[in-house]
């Protein structure tokens, strides 16, 4: 029989509680206490989440705005003349760039003339790479904006393009003010595709179309501006402006409402963002409305991906409570489709929580069947895990007799994994405790015994010399 759920825990698996959003020092925290504590399976994946979010997005400093600054803090940073001049329309300049050609009346480009200013811009963006390549930056950022501010005059689409593959090489390069400039002009096109959309038109109109705006990047074919806004939001995400990404996601969940799979990819992109920038409330909003879904679909195999992840995001945020109800409510599943060979890990992660949860009994229940599990399917890197951890929280909380029995045991199960290292610590553990027991006699036979793997493996060879000469009666 499977170990009991958390005491006083919701007999809705439907609700969970309320997640705040943990502070930076709060991540910190976890994430130490996460390598600490040598976490494995889904804390480790949990961890692992953190620090693949953190490592791309939280180490530059000053000099990259991020999410939680509004737009115009963002455009006080940059030279006034400058956002103007990029911002401006090229063609109601004076004069006109030399790459736009002088018409003797006014009137749009000609597919032809149209067709020579966009090899024009392709000739900018080669030569503003060259300038890249021979440590010229300054110079070829420049020319970058020039040939942005022009492809206005082309086409939306293709302005967006290019600002999508600018973005790339601006953050990549670190050019803080590029990036600005490159967010404030498709916040632009953002705003003009949410007019196109009708979610500000018809708000400011009382719901009367007056016809789609000019300059948009929307095409009213579902499918392509589907696709378009996928860009959008990556492109936000890349100049990480997170708010405008999270926007253009949730507009993509509301056109996507007729496409099941495309609304659910949508809600998972979504979810997967909110986590890379720590808004694990916001995640988990949105994996337990697709868990609620799976489960009305009666969908197993859907209930086991959203359970899973919801459960990595609770650990991430460390809501351990949820976390272990997520891990619990799967353990329920595995054990109705008789797959037990997903016990081990899993137990051993809700053992774990138990245990920073201060339920000792409850994390001694599940070790211990995480251990029997783990050895019925010789999943010895699970079994040894979780000897060690049962060893230390015994030794916590001062059951030596219990703690020893854990270490004993420890000795076969990691000979079995074929660890010599973990051996010779197995070893070690027993001897402490044998000596602290007073039994000075077995100590000394632990200690050799370590000893003899350490000289095998080079390692540790003094310190265990020094063991066996702390238990060692003086002639």
């Amino acid at each position: 029989m499977l170990p009991t759920l958390l005491s006083g825990a919701c007999q809705n698996r439907d609700r969970y509680d309320c997640c705040r959003q943990p502070t930076k020092y709060e991540v910190l925290r976890i994430t130490v206490y996460t390598r600490l504590r040598n976490a494995t399976g889904l804390a480790k994946a949990a961890l692992q989440t953190i620090l693949r979010a953190s490592i791309g997005y939280a180490l530059l400093g000053s000099m990259l705005v991020v999410s939680s600054f509004s737009t115009s803090v963002r455009a006080q940073q940059v030279d006034p003349l400058l956002r103007a001049d990029f911002l401006a329309d090229p063609l109601m300049q004076a004069p006109r760039d030399p790459l736009l050609p002088e018409l003797a009346v006014e009137r749009d480009y000609s597919p032809l003339e149209k067709q020579e200013i966009a090899a024009d811009l392709d000739q900018l963006d080669q030569q503003a790479r060259a300038l890249l390549a021979s440590g010229q930056a300054g110079e070829a950022f420049a020319l970058w904006r020039r040939e942005l501010k022009l492809r206005r005059v082309l086409d939306t689409n293709q302005e967006f393009d290019a600002i999508a593959r600018v973005a790339d090489i601006a953050w990549a390069q670190q050019r803080s003010v590029d990036v600005q400039l490159l967010t404030l002009r498709t916040r632009e096109l953002w705003n003009a595709a949410k007019t196109s959309l009708g979610t500000e038109r018809e708000a400011q109109l009382g719901g009367i179309d007056m016809g789609e705006p000019e300059d948009s990047l929307i095409s009213g074919a579902a499918t392509a501006d589907i696709a378009t806004l996928n860009e959008l939001a990556g492109t936000f995400t890349t100049l990480r402006d997170i708010d405008s990404a999270v926007e253009v996601y949730e507009q993509l969940i509301l056109l996507s409402s007729d496409r099941p799979e495309t609304k659910t990819a949508q809600q998972l992109t979504l979810a997967e963002l909110h986590v890379a920038w720590f808004q694990f409330a916001e995640a988990t909003n949105l994996y337990l409305a697709l868990l609620n879904e799976a489960r009305a679909d009666n969908n197993t195999a859907q209930e086991i991906e959203y359970l899973q992840r919801l459960a990595h995001t609770y650990q991430a945020a460390g809501s351990l409570t949820n976390a272990v109800r997520a891990q619990t409510d799967l353990l329920e599943i595995y054990r109705d489709q008789r797959a037990e060979e997903e016990f081990p890990e899993l137990m051993l992660v809700i053992a774990q929580n138990y245990r920073a949860l201060n339920l000792h009994t409850s994390a001694i229940d599940y070790y211990r069947a995480a251990y029997r599990t783990a050895q019925q399917f010789e999943q010895f890197s699970f079994s040894a895990q979780v000897l060690k951890d049962l060893g230390e929280l015994y030794e916590s909380l001062a059951l030596t007799d219990e703690a020893l029995g854990a270490y004993t045991l420890l000795i076969p199960v990691e000979q079995q994994a074929y660890n010599d290292y973990g051996v010779m610590n197995a070893h070690d553990c027993v001897g402490q405790l044998l000596r602290r027991q007073g039994n000075d006699f077995e100590a000394l036979n632990a200690f050799q015994r370590a000893l003899v793997l350490a000289t095998r493996l080079g390692v540790q060879e003094d310190y265990f010399v020094e063991q066996i000469e702390s238990v060692t009666p003086s002639s």
